[in-house]
């Protein structure tokens, strides 16, 4: 299927991490031409030295208002005009009982997860409505926002006001400027794999290998397709969405989450 994204230009944050890199490289196939932000400039290097001539690389700190501004700039700057796309991929999250979470995480985590989308949108969705074609707007929550775990408090609470704050700017922006969200469930990226990540927790938690403790989270977990997913799938979903093939799609949120939300 021809996605007719060729030719168009993409503005995307947390973009070296797992599911941002996927979709850096998912969009980048497809031919758009991608100014990829991410506060982690060793794995921004890895994503330049692939040698692919449609992404620019940017290293911005987008926990503050000041780096969103700037950034926003910057990818303005270099497209010279406002992005055809903007995926809101940049967070931070990790595993603590609630009562171990004090303000300063609480904020700390809402400052990335939620404000940074707010104030990205800010800066580049007035500009992307007026630029003829109209435009793509995919942010990344996840499941927890609609299914909250106990060992996720903060991070669940941030992605559920990022979940009523796309709903607002499809409302608000309709019909120049489409706003989806993609929802993963556990999916595998580094945030599970680096030292004092996802698995380290579990593996305490379970007094189990790596490997068991995983296993011993799916089934908790109940999730039907019996597997973490991966971050090329929750890229796909953000292509198909980004794309004019989903022109009558806007305030929809598609679960990338193996069965996990049971809900309606």
């Amino acid at each position: 299927m021809d996605l007719q994204l060729s030719g168009r230009t993409a503005y995307v944050t947390g973009a070296a991490g797992g599911i941002g890199s996927a979709v850096v490289r998912s969009l980048a196939a497809e031919g758009v031409h991608v100014f990829a932000v991410d506060v982690d400039a060793g794995a921004l290097a890895a994503i330049d030295s692939e040698g692919s001539g449609s992404v620019q690389v940017h290293e911005a700190d987008l926990s503050s208002a000041e780096g969103c501004r700037n950034a926003a700039a910057a990818g303005t700057a270099h497209f010279q005009g406002a992005p055809d796309i903007l995926v809101n991929n940049a967070g931070v999250g990790h595993m603590a009982p609630f009562e171990e979470i004090d303000d300063e995480e609480f904020v700390a985590t809402f400052e990335l997860n939620f404000f940074a989308v707010v104030r990205t949108c800010r800066e580049l969705l007035p500009g992307m409505r007026a630029a003829t074609g109209g435009g793509s707007v995919v942010t990344i929550s996840s499941d927890l926002a609609r299914q909250p775990e106990d060992l996720f408090v903060h991070y669940a609470a941030s992605k559920a006001a990022l979940s009523n704050f796309t709903t607002a700017m499809a409302r608000s922006y309709a019909p120049q400027i489409r706003v989806n969200e993609v929802c993963p469930g556990p999916v595998w990226t580094p945030m599970w794999s680096r030292p004092g990540g996802f698995v380290d927790t579990l593996t305490a938690t379970h007094g189990l290998s790596g490997e068991d403790a995983v296993r011993a989270f799916v089934s908790e977990r109940g999730i039907p397709m019996g597997r973490l997913g991966t971050p090329a799938e929750v890229a796909a979903a953000v292509t198909f969405l980004a794309s004019p093939v989903s022109s009558f799609t806007t305030g929809a949120s598609l679960g990338v989450d193996g069965g996990t939300v049971r809900s309606m």
